[in-house]
């Protein structure tokens, strides 16, 4: 570490203060594509939906919850860090990483907490 001097006192520079990590931070494979202007408003509409949490119930009656990650033209979609439910209420199975074939996604929402739930609402 290198010292300055003013007027003959020694100074130390300062650190950089602490940075934050990010929960989940998307990365893509084409960065120039993100912000452009010719993609389709459904292109625009799943990327603004990666990385959030997705609640598919599929034709078993199976939900599953986790983090979206991609899809395909044929409509597959791939969750990560994602848990099955098999009954409303009962404990999740956690199965990880996950590839759910588009022919058997009965719905898909994004699942957002509910703010009146919150316990910072005041």
């Amino acid at each position: 570490m290198t010292d300055l001097s003013i007027s003959g006192q020694q100074v130390l520079p300062t650190p950089p203060p602490p940075t934050v990590p990010e929960p989940f931070r998307i990365t893509t494979n084409a960065p120039h594509q993100m912000n452009d202007a010719s993609l389709t408003p459904g292109r625009r509409k799943l990327q603004k939906w990666l990385g959030r949490v997705l609640r598919i119930v599929i034709t078993d009656g199976r939900v599953l919850v986790g983090f979206f990650n991609c899809t395909d033209r044929d409509a597959n979609i791939v969750l990560s860090m994602c848990a099955e439910y098999l009954v409303e209420g009962q404990e999740p199975r956690l199965l990880g990483n996950v590839m759910v074939p588009g022919k058997h996604i009965v719905s898909l929402n994004i699942d957002e907490p509910d703010p009146q739930s919150s316990l910072l609402v005041q």
